[in-house]
């Protein structure tokens, strides 16, 4: 078994890398995502027969002949469950029909192979960091100055299946299948 996703990948903006930079400043009760790992998930499929991986990238494949590449635009920084008792830190994005058009094909199709859908509704966010102890006030305070601030824009061209191998210092990710949009 394979612990699988399906994302489009976010390139890093100057904005971006400033936030992760402080994030990274606030000690070990942050774990930060690296610049270099930053993605929307668009299906979290989990535990993942080896044999269903070409499948899922034809999935994949034809979701994306659907879709043409687009811009996203990131805005603000929240956190789950509330600002008041962070758990995730998050980036917004500004309502993207393409990208919900794509969550729910994606949802739609894997079904078929025995996937689950999501009982909650798609909304699509930024993993920034995970809260892993008590945050310091600096935290707080970053989420206060950023609560609607233009992150910046990203050009979206693909979407891919990852395979995630937790380990100790960090995910490890391997794309397994990847799709140009249109």
């Amino acid at each position: 078994m394979l612990r699988t996703f399906i994302a489009v990948r976010i390139p890093s903006t100057s904005r971006l890398r400033q936030i992760l930079t402080q994030l990274n400043q606030m000690g070990s009760s942050l774990k930060p995502v690296s610049a270099d790992h930053l993605h929307l998930t668009l299906k979290f499929l989990g535990d993942t027969p080896e044999p269903q991986i070409a499948e899922i990238g034809e999935i994949v494949s034809q979701a994306a002949a659907d879709a043409a590449a687009f811009e996203l635009r990131l805005v603000g920084l929240g956190a789950f469950p509330n600002v008041h008792r962070p758990d995730v830190i998050w980036a917004g994005i500004e309502t993207s029909d393409t990208l919900i058009t794509l969550a729910s094909i994606l949802e739609s199709k894997l079904e078929t192979l025995g996937f689950r859908r999501e009982s909650r509704e798609f909304h699509p966010h930024l993993t920034l960091a995970r809260v892993k102890a008590k945050p310091p006030p600096s935290l707080f305070q970053l989420l206060d100055e950023h609560g609607t601030t233009d992150v910046g824009t990203v050009h979206i061209s693909s979407v891919e299946l990852f395979q995630s191998e937790l380990q100790r210092g960090g995910p490890k990710y391997t794309v397994l299948a990847s799709a140009n949009f249109a």
